[in-house]
């Protein structure tokens, strides 16, 4: 039980985790919005944006795959893939997987015994559809089923995604857009044992900056029901079509901190990105101080 409790604390360290059931919904699983510190709520254009919000759905362009990869700490590793496609010129839906492995254990007592092995592992099924209603409005929904288990216990929940975006028609700031998200309202349909955990529920908006194809600016404001205020901020910046560079800010970096020389690094994310034609290739670096180093691989092809 030592081992699966350390688990758990290194899944609620990631300054995109707080506490409570099926936290590991809060762990931004894409390398392009990582870099970014998360901030996806007005702006994404991933073919798992829908993920960050259902309304993002709506401005699905083409049919497009994702398929990401997590080489987390402590051996733990974060798989997901989504696939997303217009339906008509107003409308989209995306369907999404993110699947967390804690890989082997050792099963102890309180006095330190070994009892063989254990896992924990969790997984998370997404389905969204968007709608624009107007050149300016459009609103999402996204339904999630979710999975846990820790030995030989397991749970099952589901969740619901509510989420609204809209363009915001300043003269002179063509390309500003907002973003409202309600993320995770559900129910934990089945305990572990006895006694139900919350969800983790949390209400985000965000503003996206975009004044040409090159140049990216986003910012969130999130709040968790179970923690505090977060604020998040990333900038990526494209040279020509083929290379990005990413940076970000979040705030719940701080708790990252451990009184060390490298607690300048808390909060802060950078990452670049490859396209070619019809592929592209993310990757994201987050420094977690004395716990070391988190990195994410996004791999994205237009079909």
């Amino acid at each position: 039980m030592i081992a699966c409790m350390l688990i758990f604390s290194l899944i609620s360290i990631d300054p995109n985790a707080g506490t409570a059931g099926f936290d590991f919904l809060r762990i931004t699983p894409t390398a392009a919005e990582a870099a970014m510190a998360g901030a996806a709520i007005a702006h994404s254009k991933s073919p798992m944006a829908f993920w960050y919000s259902p309304a993002h759905a709506a401005g699905a362009e083409y049919q497009c795959a994702l398929f990401s990869y997590v080489n987390y700490i402590a051996g733990i590793h974060i798989g997901s893939a989504a696939y997303s496609q217009p339906l008509a010129e107003d409308k989209g839906i995306g369907f999404g997987i993110v699947y967390l492995n804690s890989g082997t254990m050792k099963r102890t007592d309180a006095l330190g015994g070994e009892h063989g092995t254990f896992g924990v592992s969790y997984a998370d099924i997404n389905v969204s559809g968007g709608y624009r209603f107007s050149e300016i409005i459009s609103l999402g929904l996204g339904l999630q089923g979710l999975y846990g288990s820790i030995d030989t216990f397991f749970t099952l929940g589901l969740a619901g995604n509510i989420g609204a975006s809209a363009r915001i028609p300043i003269e002179g700031l063509e390309g500003l857009t907002a973003g409202i998200t309600a993320r995770n309202i559900g129910y934990q349909a089945k305990a572990f044992q006895t006694g139900r955990d919350p969800m983790p529920v949390e209400f985000a908006a965000g503003l996206g900056f975009q004044p040409n194809p090159a140049l990216n600016l986003v910012f969130d404001i999130l709040k968790p029901l179970d923690n505090r205020f977060q604020f998040r901020a990333g900038i990526e910046g494209w040279a020509g079509d083929m290379v990005a560079l990413r940076a970000g800010y979040n705030t719940f970096g701080s708790d990252l901190q451990s009184g060390g020389g490298s607690d300048i690094l808390a909060g802060f994310s950078t990452g670049l990105g490859i396209r070619y034609r019809g592929y592209q290739l993310d990757y994201c670096f987050i420094p977690m101080v004395e716990l070391g180093m988190a990195h994410r691989l996004s791999f994205t092809l237009t079909l």
